[in-house]
């Protein structure tokens, strides 16, 4: 048995460090069953994670995560019923787009950690937008650290 107590000990040590990569993420727990992929550009006090789609690489939705609140919520863009995100209730907001004709949702959360999570969805038709804002309120960000803090 003497043998493989150092193969045992490696395995559990690997097991370990694996675990506690799991336990911290740059960008919010997607869904099980989504059908995007993260995309993560880090930057100097946010990270910028893009939803892409699996399928045909599209841009489903993107999370803006950061120290700092770049996205400034207006009453008068409030669209449909107040939504719960990870257990923060919020608003989607639909601001004027007529330049570029898609359907834009965006939100703001205020994390546990202090940081800010701008949530922002376009899509090119209805069925897309439902289904990319099913993922975005489905996101977990307990998990969620941003790099030097």
């Amino acid at each position: 048995m003497l043998p493989n107590r150092p193969l045992t000990l490696l395995g559990v040590l690997l097991c370990a460090g694996t675990a506690q990569a799991q336990t911290a993420s740059e960008c919010p727990q997607l869904p099980p069953d989504a059908t995007v992929r993260w995309e993560v550009q880090p930057g100097p006090d946010f990270v910028f994670c893009r939803a892409m789609e699996i399928t045909d690489g599209q841009q489903a939705f993107a999370v803006t995560v950061g120290r700092n609140a770049t996205f400034k919520p207006r009453r008068n863009d409030r669209i449909g019923d107040l939504v719960t995100i990870d257990g923060t209730p919020t608003w989607w907001h639909a601001p004027d787009n007529e330049l570029t004709g898609a359907m834009v949702r965006e939100t703001l959360l205020e994390l546990p950690s202090g940081d800010y999570a701008h949530i922002i969805v376009r899509a090119r038709d209805e069925a897309g937008l439902t289904r990319s804002l099913r993922d975005a309120e489905a996101l977990h960000f307990s998990e969620v650290r941003l790099g030097s803090k």
